[in-house]
């Protein structure tokens, strides 16, 4: 544990010391808001995958709050995946089907590692959670990251194809074909309305940071259970192991527990912002998934490394 502490510690060290070095090179007058963190749990947290489960979904969220399933055919036979009857379901409440003719999205990004350079195995991240087994190996063959520079990733994970019914063959594993954003969750380069920096930017002037209150969406707050959290969302996986027969669903329900903005009150201080969030979350770096960004004024040009996000969330029926 001390081991992984220090490593996540070093990682936000290198994060921090790479938004100060880009911004003295950049022709803009830097000036660094503050810092923010978010964590996401699922519903019915469960710390390991038993042998007999049949079918597991790892859900992968991006930095900017893109959520990506990867369904793991536990089985023997063949399943088939009905993506006209599964949907994502925004914290807005807005439902969307993982198959629509008229959306169109991309995948090259859906699955990264925001550390540049780095290449993580989700078989170490299985590991890590105590999958073992048949399903600990499926995921050794999955890598992500190992592109960074340009902001895109390459994997060996086989994406499904964008059609009504996906079949799966036994014991491997697909990505849904789309990826959605979720709703004020993550931390987005364009700054739009849906990511949590968007409004501190435009709102929060250089010489007057301390007076920025927060909007109630926006607020700090914990929770120990979704029905406390302010952000909610799911996503229902539809499923057949009986050739298309009757179909079977797994939903699984997440929601953010935490968040956490701290603004750097004097110029220079932003590591007096980070130890607060520390300090008010000692196990910040412990949540199954965890995202922290430095709020910055640099334009959204080039490669800024100002955020880190690990963890992955899974559930299994």
């Amino acid at each position: 544990m001390l081991k992984k502490l220090l490593k996540v510690q070093w990682l936000l060290l290198l994060l921090l010391i790479c938004v100060v070095a880009t911004s003295c090179s950049s022709k803009g007058k830097l000036s660094t808001i503050g810092v923010a963190y978010q964590s996401v749990r699922t519903d019915n947290y469960r710390g390991k995958i038993p042998q007999d489960a049949k079918i597991a979904v790892l859900y992968s969220i991006s930095k900017e709050g893109r959520i990506t399933p990867i369904v793991v055919n536990k089985t023997d036979e063949i399943m088939i995946i009905d993506q006209t009857m599964s949907f994502f379901v925004d914290i807005t409440g807005t439902s969307r089907s993982y198959y629509d003719p008229t959306v169109k999205t991309t995948s090259t990004t859906d699955i990264s590692s925001e550390t540049k350079g780095a290449s993580i195995n989700l078989g170490a991240i299985g590991s890590a959670f105590g999958i073992g087994g048949p399903l600990g190996t499926a995921l050794g063959g999955i890598n992500v990251g190992g592109s960074g520079t340009s902001g895109t990733s390459t994997t060996n994970t086989t994406y499904f194809a964008d059609q009504p019914r996906i079949s799966l063959s036994p014991r491997s594993q697909g990505a849904m074909s789309k990826s959605f954003k979720i709703s004020k969750v993550g931390f987005e380069r364009s700054y739009t309305e849906s990511s949590l920096n968007s409004w501190l930017i435009s709102n929060a002037s250089t010489q007057n940071i301390q007076n920025v209150t927060p909007k109630p969406e926006y607020s700090n707050f914990s929770a120990s259970c979704r029905k406390e959290s302010l952000l909610q969302f799911s996503v229902c996986i539809s499923y057949s192991l009986d050739n298309g027969e009757t179909f079977d669903k797994i939903v699984t329900d997440f929601y953010v527990n935490t968040q956490m903005i701290e603004y750097v009150k004097e110029k220079g201080k932003v590591n007096d912002a980070l130890r607060q969030i520390y300090i008010n979350k000692p196990d910040a770096i412990n949540e199954t998934w965890w995202v922290l960004h430095f709020l910055h004024t640099i334009p959204a040009k080039g490669n800024i490394y100002d955020t880190e996000t690990q963890g992955l969330l899974f559930d299994y029926r």
